[in-house]
């Protein structure tokens, strides 16, 4: 999937005669500087979306939206724990009705069931099955190698700039996440 599209877009549309349109709405220029970086982050991202995207390598013939991909992974890091379709829903940030939706396309697939509470029926805890686990691991192992597939083409100094502005972005967005 080529991202060239978007990423004109967000450049022409957000770039386009900026300063005026700051000038004109009396907008401070650092906010027209963190809007430009902002920008300027979202093509990165996209590029690297469509670096990785162009050399996607099969690994099952089930295949699940991104909704339901992050559902399985909240499901996964809190399997200890019994979490209820509103717990659940509170934690992904989504309605219950869109939870429910996607709870029902993913006990389809075997990847989650419920279960009801013993001491209250109409409590029911959803958890992740063991073919759950499995494509989450058949799912990491395949970004993986998606990755390596692109790294394995740079240059050795290209790969230490590339651990170097990792670093920094970890760094950067885990002080900014606390």
């Amino acid at each position: 999937m080529n991202y060239s599209c978007a990423i004109d877009f967000l450049t022409t549309h957000y770039y386009n005669d900026i300063e005026y349109d700051f000038y004109k709405r009396g907008i401070d220029m650092n906010e027209n500087e963190n809007r430009k970086l902002a920008v300027d982050f979202c093509n990165v991202l996209m590029e690297i979306r469509s670096a990785f995207h162009n050399h996607q390598l099969p690994f099952s013939n089930i295949r699940i939206n991104s909704h339901a991909f992050h559902t399985l992974c909240v499901l996964n890091c809190f399997s200890q724990q019994h979490l209820t379709m509103s717990a659940l829903a509170e934690k992904l940030e989504v309605t219950n009705q869109h939870l429910s939706r996607i709870i029902n396309d993913l006990e389809n697939k075997n990847y989650v069931e419920r279960v009801h509470d013993k001491q209250n029926r109409r409590r029911v805890y959803i958890k992740i099955t063991p073919q759950g686990n499995q494509f989450l691991e058949e799912a990491g192992e395949n970004m993986i190698q998606n990755v390596l597939h692109t790294i394995n083409k740079i240059t050795e100094n290209d790969k230490v700039r590339l651990t170097e502005a990792i670093t920094i972005l970890n760094d950067i967005f885990t002080k900014n996440n606390q």
